[in-house]
């Protein structure tokens, strides 16, 4: 009976612990050109050494095709073929160029959005501020976005002009550093790179 009484009041006190301190909370906005410079961050990141491998393998390709061609300048064949092969190097970078343009200019519409991220030992959350015109549409508010550090792949990008919160290479979060004192600057840098050890980059 008495060791029952103890898991029951064990249980009691774990649900009415308070929840845990946060190390630092900012609210934001995010402009569209940083949103740029933060997706260009990403793909010199994630993209570019793939497209690099990409150029490598299809350039050397390229060069047998033109050195035939120099032997047998009537060989139409490594003519299409070594056209191909340059042209999947350009359309491979035009691709990488595209993508980010198109999805800054879809996210144009999300320049005035205010934001609040909130970083904890172990997990960030990040949450959609209401504004007034928010208030008067019908649309439910957005829930925010909880991430745990154990449980999804997190990295961060820190430059001159921002930090550049990536998650699972899908997401990508900005915090720009025209927003952070100096002060918040170091405890933000000190305990992400604490926490992501080898998943924070610094990039110059």
């Amino acid at each position: 009976m008495e060791e029952n009484e103890n898991i029951v009041g064990e249980a009691v006190e774990e649900i009415s612990a308070p929840e845990k301190e946060p190390i630092i909370t900012l609210e934001y906005d995010v402009k569209n050109e940083e949103e740029d410079r933060a997706f260009l961050t990403f793909q010199k990141k994630y993209v570019y050494p793939h497209n690099i491998k990409v150029t490598v393998a299809f350039g050397i390709v390229a060069a047998v095709f033109i050195a035939s061609i120099i032997r047998n300048p009537d060989g139409y064949l490594n003519y299409v073929l070594g056209f191909i092969c340059l042209f999947m190097i350009a359309l491979t970078w035009y691709n990488t160029f595209r993508i980010r343009k198109y999805l800054v200019k879809a996210l144009k519409v999300l320049e005035d959005d205010k934001y609040r991220f909130t970083l904890y030992d172990g997990s960030f959350v990040i949450e959609t501020l209401e504004t007034s015109a928010d208030e008067d549409e019908d649309a439910p508010p957005i829930e925010p976005n909880t991430v745990l550090f154990e449980e999804t792949q997190v990295s961060v990008i820190e430059n001159d002009e921002m930090f550049v919160i990536i998650v699972k290479k899908e997401s990508i979060y900005v915090l720009a550093k025209r927003l952070i004192s100096d002060e918040q600057q170091a405890l933000l840098r000190d305990n992400l790179s604490k926490q992501l050890s080898d998943n924070y980059f610094v990039q110059q």
